[in-house]
C-alpha cells in the first residue's frame, strides 16, 4: 500500500503545483524531496502550499485522498483543520466587540448564566487559555463515548457543571473547552448558529467557498477521508469525533487555497480593525495571542497555529519579514505529528536555511518482553496521566481522555508513536518491575511514575 501511495505522490509532482514566483522549479524539487519520504512511510498524505505576498501561490498535492478507492489528492482538497479553527472563533469574538455587542473583558457568565464559574472567568481568559476551564477531552462524556456521541448543548452543560482546573488568570493550560464556550457566546450574542455566523461574516465575504463549520463525515465534494497511522507502515480510517466536541475549537473544514486567502486578508487589514488585530496577534503570555500562537522560527516572527483532530493534522504559519511576508500551509489526512517535521523543513527550504535530510522512520524490532507488564497508568504531574493498555497484540497509549496512539517497538528498548512522532521508554525499579514511562530519548525527558 505504501508503494502505491508513493507512486501517486511521484505521479503528481509537476502536475499539481504552481511554481512560486521567481523561485523556479528547483524550489518545488526541494519541497518534493522533503515531503516524499514521509509519504512513502505512510505518515503524510495531503497538500503543502507556500505563498509570498504579491506572488502566485505554490501548491502541491501528495499521496491519496482515499486509500480504499485509490484516489489521489488534488491541490484543492478539503481537510478538517483542527485547532487552526480557533483563530476564526477569536476573530468572531473580536468582530462582535467591534460592533459594541460584547467586551473581551466581560465575564462569560454575562452571556452564559448557567456556567458554574461564569462570574469569575472572562472572555479574554478563555481566548488565552488562562481561564481554568477544563479541556473537552477530559470530560467524562468524551471518555465514555470515545468522542462519538455528544451534542453541543450537552458539552456546554458538562463544561458548565465541571469545576475549574485552577483559579482564573493564575496559569496557562490549553483548553478546547474554553473555545467551545466562546462559540456559545458568539451564538448567544449574534443570534446566529456558530457556523452560520462565521459563514456570513468571514468565509462568504472573502470568497472562501471551501471553508465551513460542518459535521464531520458530511458528504461534501472535495472533503477527504481521515486516517490514523497503524502498525509499522499502514493506516486505518477513523470515525469522526462528534461535532459537539469540536465546535469553536476544531470544527472547521478548509483547503490550502482558502487558508492562503484567509491569511492574506487577516494580516492585510481586511478583516479586523487595527486595534482588534493588535489584540489577536499580541503575545498575552505563554506565546499565545487570541486563538493564535506567536513565536519565532529561524529568527523570524511567526503567527500561526497547528491542529490535530481524529484523522487529520494541519499547520498554518505566517512568517513576518521587513520586505515580504510568507505563508506556509501543511494539510494532511493522516493524524500524525510528522507534520511538525515537515513544516520546519519546508520553512527552512523556503528561507534558505540549512536543514538535514528528512528522517521520517525509525528501525522497528520485535517486543523485548510481554506487553502486559507495560500496561498501566503513569502520572506526569497533577492533571496529566498517560494510560497504556494492550489491545489485539498492540500497545496503545492515551493521554488523559484523548485518543489512543499505538506504540511500536524500536531499537534499544525504545517505542515509537507514528501519530505523535515521539519516542518513549519504560523504566524499571531495582527488582525489574516497570515503574515509570519516559517521554523522549534524551536526558531530561519528562518522566511519569506508574500509579496503577
Amino acid at each position: 500500500m505504501n508503494g502505491k501511495i508513493f507512486q501517486c505522490a511521484v505521479a503528481l509532482l509537476g502536475l499539481a503545483g504552481v511554481v512560486l514566483g521567481a523561485s523556479g522549479p528547483a524550489f518545488g524539487d526541494r519541497i518534493d524531496a522533503i515531503v516524499a519520504p514521509y509519504v512513502e512511510a505512510g505518515d503524510f498524505m495531503g497538500v503543502v502550499a507556500v505563498q509570498r505576498d504579491g506572488a502566485e501561490a505554490w501548491v502541491r498535492a501528495y499521496g491519496l485522498a482515499s486509500v480504499e478507492l485509490d484516489v489521489a489528492h488534488r491541490p484543492n482538497d478539503i481537510f478538517m483543520i483542527g485547532s487552526v479553527s480557533k483563530q476564526f472563533t477569536a476573530v468572531a469574538v473580536l468582530l462582535l466587540e467591534e460592533a459594541g455587542m460584547l467586551s473581551t473583558s466581560d465575564a462569560v457568565g454575562k452571556y452564559l448564566p448557567d456556567l458554574r464559574h461564569g462570574a469569575t472567568v472572562t472572555l479574554e481568559q478563555l481566548l488565552t487559555h488562562t481561564s481554568g476551564v477544563v479541556d473537552i477531552y477530559s470530560l467524562d462524556r468524551f471518555g465514555l463515548t470515545g468522542g462519538r456521541s455528544g451534542t453541543f448543548a450537552e458539552i456546554l452543560a458538562d463544561l458548565g457543571a465541571a469545576p475549574l482546573d485552577f483559579a482564573p488568570g493564575t496559569r496557562y493550560s490549553y483548553s478546547n473547552g474554553g473555545y467551545a464556550l466562546l462559540a456559545a457566546v458568539v451564538e448567544r450574542v449574534s443570534g446566529l448558529d456558530y457556523g452560520e455566523y462565521v459563514r456570513q461574516r468571514l468565509f462568504e465575504p472573502l470568497g472562501m467557498s471551501s471553508t465551513a463549520h460542518d459535521r464531520p463525515g458530511a458528504a461534501v465534494r472535495g472533503r477527504v477521508a481521515g486516517y490514523e497511522p497503524w502498525g509499522r507502515a499502514g493506516m486505518s480510517p477513523v470515525l469522526p469525533v462528534a461535532a459537539g466536541f469540536t465546535t469553536g475549537s476544531g470544527s472547521i473544514w478548509s483547503s490550502a487555497r482558502d487558508l492562503l486567502v484567509w491569511n492574506a486578508a487577516l494580516h492585510g487589514g481586511r478583516v479586523l480593525s487595527e486595534g482588534s488585530y493588535g489584540k489577536l496577534v499580541r503575545d498575552h503570555g505563554n506565546g499565545y495571542g487570541f486563538g493564535i500562537s506567536v513565536f519565532q522560527r529561524f529568527g523570524r516572527p511567526v503567527i500561526g497555529h497547528d491542529g490535530r483532530v481524529a484523522g487529520y493534522a494541519s499547520d498554518v504559519a505566517r512568517y513576518l519579514d521587513e520586505d515580504e511576508d510568507a505563508t506556509i500551509v501543511v494539510l494532511s489526512n493522516v493524524e500524525s505529528v510528522a507534520r511538525d517535521q515537515i513544516r520546519r523543513l519546508v520553512a527552512a527550504a523556503v528561507f534558505g536555511e540549512p536543514y538535514s535530510s528528512p528522517e521520517p522512520r525509525r528501525s522497528f524490532d520485535g517486543p523485548a518482553g510481554p506487553l502486559e507488564e507495560l500496561a498501566g497508568v503513569y502520572s506526569f504531574g497533577p492533571g496529566f496521566e498517560v494510560s497504556v493498555r494492550v489491545s489485539e497484540g498492540r500497545l496503545l497509549a492515551r493521554a488523559n481522555q484523548g485518543g489512543s496512539s499505538e506504540l511500536i517497538p524500536g531499537a534499544a528498548g525504545e517505542w515509537f508513536s507514528r501519530m505523535l512522532y515521539a519516542t518513549v521508554r519504560f523504566g524499571r525499579d531495582e527488582e525489574g518491575a516497570v515503574d515509570r514511562l519516559i517521554w523522549g530519548s534524551g536526558e531530561g525527558s519528562p518522566v511519569g511514575s506508574r500509579v496503577r
